[in-house]
């Protein structure tokens, strides 16, 4: 996939704007799925409105990976999202940065 998407799409007089997206985990698009999220746009932020997975297979470290990877290519600053932890509900605002090469650490020893 490109590194980068837009989130503006011209056709004859109008521009379409992405405003909400339905990610789905699943290998191949087509076949079920195990787990689901829902995110809206809004200006330079987007917000996961909802997440639901099998009970086999909860969310982890990797799809959160994943949902930052696809703010970052819609060039978004902020990801925030809500999340229920032993009955409690839990905020979280991510600022994003731009993704930096990673420069070698090298260093001349004698």
């Amino acid at each position: 996939m490109e590194n980068s998407a837009n989130r503006y799409v011209k056709v004859g007089n109008w521009i379409f704007e992405v405003k909400m997206v339905r990610a789905i985990r699943v290998e191949e698009y087509g076949k079920p799925y195990d787990a689901v999220a829902h995110m809206t746009f809004n200006g330079d932020e987007v917000y996961v409105d909802s997440q639901l997975s099998s009970s086999e297979q909860n969310l982890d470290r990797s799809d959160m990976d994943a949902f930052l990877d696809f703010a970052q290519m819609m060039e978004v600053n902020n990801f925030r999202y809500d999340r229920f932890q032993n009955g409690e509900r839990r905020s979280r605002n991510i600022r994003l940065l731009e993704k930096q090469e990673v420069q070698p650490n090298i260093r001349l020893v004698k």
